[in-house]
């Protein structure tokens, strides 16, 4: 475990211990949400290793890498994606011209297979050996590992990082290389939770999006707005997310009740998740997709 002790926004060491939590889904092993006391962006301290953070994934509660849809949040989860997946792909279909699309965290390919499908030249990244080698073999892919080592040497019209960025080790290293695969009139599409929602403030150490540790850093749009700046790259839509309100705050029941799955829980869990989205206004939803181009 290595305590976090610069921003990894502005690297100030000015910060104060936000609130304290702990891991839900395996071992309840506690952890500080911190914040940065000049830039405002929340981060987790301490933090295992690269090599550490493996295990925190090693869940089937972790659903975003895995097909499985046992339990009731497990299937409205499932549902709920085949939903969105057109929404996605109609959102990025609007903002640019060509069809060369790139998507960083692709987890089990879905939707890197419903875009081919729709015409897209598609290319991915993935972290995890066997959901890459997964995606290689259904959609007869060469899938990179990092972003580093992605050499197609055409830039992309789209990247997509769907609730991936707040996994990012090398922060600033990684947004550099997206920025020098992305063309001139290119849009990079990231989609993180809003720790500035309603959500958050009602469950606070319950919040499912804080998800300890294997979410890094906790954003609200001037953070995302602030670090893309430093790389002459800037913020031209907020969009809502409105379905992971209900997602986060079914989840954040859980936790809340000690992992109960109840009638009581998901009635709460949907009342909170829409309650959440009436009082939001763009900027303030639950999670949000900003698409962001070159200056």
């Amino acid at each position: 475990m290595k305590e976090i002790t610069a921003c990894p926004i502005c690297e100030s060491t000015e910060n104060y211990t936000y609130l304290e939590s702990r891991n839900f889904r395996i071992n309840e092993q506690p952890f500080d949400v911190k914040q940065c006391k000049v830039c405002t962006l929340r981060y987790t301290s301490p933090l295992p290793g690269p090599d550490e953070i493996g295990e925190y994934y090693a869940t089937e509660n972790y659903i975003s890498h895995t097909g499985t849809k046992k339990g009731l949040i497990n299937t409205l989860f499932h549902t709920v994606r085949f939903i969105t997946l057109r929404q996605k792909q109609r959102l990025i279909k609007s903002i640019v011209k060509g069809k060369k699309h790139l998507d960083i965290g692709a987890g089990n390919g879905v939707f890197l297979e419903f875009m081919q499908k729709k015409g897209w030249e598609v290319s991915g990244i993935e972290l995890d050996d066997e959901s890459r080698k997964a995606i290689e073999s259904k959609l007869k892919l060469t899938i990179a590992k990092t972003v580093q080592e992605n050499n197609e040497q055409e830039e992309y019209d789209v990247i997509t990082m769907w609730h991936v960025l707040e996994h990012v080790y090398d922060l600033k290293t990684d947004i550099l290389a997206i920025k020098n695969k992305l063309k001139a009139d290119g849009k990079l599409v990231i989609a993180v939770p809003n720790c500035a929602s309603y959500d958050e403030e009602r469950y606070q150490a319950f919040w499912s999006a804080y998800d300890l540790p294997i979410h890094l850093y906790h954003f609200r749009p001037k953070n995302i707005a602030e670090l893309f700046a430093q790389f002459d790259m800037e913020v031209v839509a907020i969009k809502p997310m409105k379905f992971d309100a209900f997602w986060i705050s079914l989840e954040s029941e859980k936790y809340k009740n000690g992992n109960k799955n109840s009638l009581g829980v998901y009635l709460r869990g949907f009342y909170y998740g829409l309650i959440s989205n009436l009082k939001a206004k763009n900027g303030a939803y639950s999670s949000q997709i900003y698409i962001l181009q070159k200056k």
